[in-house]
């Protein structure tokens, strides 16, 4: 891994669900720069978003929807999550219109 990462983006498949969301998570706690764990589904525009202020905190979990804006304040960026979708047959109706 990257020294000082602060966010990681992890996409699931069929697959790696189980694996992501409780091996990967416990190996992520251990990693004292990572303060924000997302998790992005395969079958959904949909996404599961665990957030730390510390290495001792626990996670923090929010579920966000094509709706939602995901917020970064680590990296000082936002990002609609219907863009994260964008050009995939998961994306919502007027993204995936879109030129």
């Amino acid at each position: 891994m990257i020294p000082g990462v602060v966010v990681v983006f992890e996409v699931l498949s069929p697959t790696s669900g189980r694996t992501d969301r409780s091996v990967k998570l416990r190996e992520y706690r251990a990693v004292p720069s990572i303060r924000r764990y997302v998790i992005l589904e395969h079958s959904s525009a949909s996404l599961t978003v665990l957030a730390r202020a510390g290495t001792d905190e626990g996670w923090t979990a929010t579920a966000l929807t094509a709706e939602d804006t995901l917020p970064l304040p680590e990296i000082g960026i936002e990002i609609p999550v219907a863009e994260l979708y964008a050009g995939t047959d998961l994306a919502p109706a007027e993204q995936a219109a879109a030129p």
